[in-house]
């Protein structure tokens, strides 16, 4: 049963919807920010999604049928967010196992990560193909993110000694594969593209790389298990941990100074140690880290992490987030 739990209006997001990968589900939810309710839900299926990205005009959703070990997938899907529908289902090929779609700044193509053939997809929306693929030069690629411009993506890789390879989207360049530290995965770009930030999961440490230089230039300590960073635009990152399975460990959310690279301050995740990643995601102000295990989205204020709050619970394992300023219209009429 779905349990609301409530804030005073002055701390809470007033505008948009919240977009969210459920893993037990198999589905993406819709949460109406304003009013804090699960508004609508797309199933997709058994081969469960891990990530969901929201296109630059806030209209189209995508996710990746990620799976299983024991059932991997191959498509990504385009969601329509107005009506919470199922544009399409866009099949990548064999060996693919999408985990990471990504919208490109004209919001007609994406790129996808191939975690299981180490290439990353160029796909065309609009003609429902896979325009190109690059190798990423890595193993086990399982995260990517853009360049502000586009026209570099970036992809953790989780096998072997950890990686971050760069591809130039727009040129004919074999990628530039930098050694991290061992389970590379959660990264993201400074809002200025200076940066790139990667978690090294099972290294307890982050790893700052110079996109001038695409060179390590700061190594970070880090919590064990961390495997997600989100930056926002005002300069402050967050990172949250998780827990191994051999040995789970206690949850905390850090934050960041980006361009200090110092810590703020940390705070405890509620609930028990967990196996499994945190999604996060940076909005308005507000700090959102889903909770897979416990079945929580929990909510920060930025400055801080203050005044936390728990938007839902009892969720089917909440991981990858999403805004958009649109909200569906069965809260409208529309």
């Amino acid at each position: 049963m779905l349990t609301l739990w409530f804030w005073s209006l002055a701390a809470a997001p007033q505008e948009g919807t919240l977009v969210v990968a459920n893993r037990t589900g198999g589905s993406i939810t819709f949460i109406d920010l304003p009013s804090r309710v699960e508004v609508a839900r797309v199933p997709i299926g058994p081969i469960i999604p891990h990530e969901v990205a929201v296109s630059p005009d806030g209209t189209k959703a995508l996710t990746g049928e990620y799976g299983p070990e024991d059932n991997h997938g191959t498509h990504i899907v385009l969601i329509d967010i107005v009506t919470a529908t199922i544009d399409a289902r866009i099949d990548l090929g064999p060996d693919s196992r999408p985990h990471t779609p990504l919208f490109m700044p004209d919001g007609r193509h994406a790129v996808a990560t191939m975690q299981e053939s180490d290439q990353l997809a160029l796909v065309d929306l609009e003609a429902r193909t896979v325009v190109r693929t690059y190798p990423t030069g890595g193993r086990d690629g399982h995260m990517v993110r853009l360049s502000p411009d586009g026209s570099r993506a970036y992809v953790t890789s989780r096998g072997a000694e950890g990686t971050l390879s760069v591809i130039f989207l727009s040129e004919d360049r074999a990628p530039v594969v930098i050694h991290t530290g061992l389970g590379a995965e959660g990264l993201d770009v400074s809002a200025d593209g200076s940066e790139i930030w990667v978690a090294n999961r099972h290294e307890e440490t982050i790893s700052v790389i110079d996109a001038a230089s695409l060179e390590v230039v700061a190594t970070l300590d880090s919590r064990p298990y961390s495997g997600r960073i989100e930056m926002g635009p005002d300069g402050f990152a967050i990172i949250p941990n998780g827990g191994g399975r051999a040995a789970p460990v206690p949850r905390f959310v850090r934050l960041w100074d980006v361009n200090t690279r110092t810590l703020i301050t940390e705070v405890p995740l509620p609930g028990e140690p967990f196996e499994g990643n945190f999604g996060a995601l940076i909005h308005d102000g507000m700090a959102f880290v889903a909770d897979p295990g416990e079945g929580l989205i929990n909510v920060f204020d930025l400055d801080g992490l203050g005044s936390h709050r728990v938007l839902i619970d009892h969720h089917d394992s909440p991981d990858g987030m999403a805004w958009t300023p649109i909200r569906v219209g069965v809260m409208d009429g529309n």
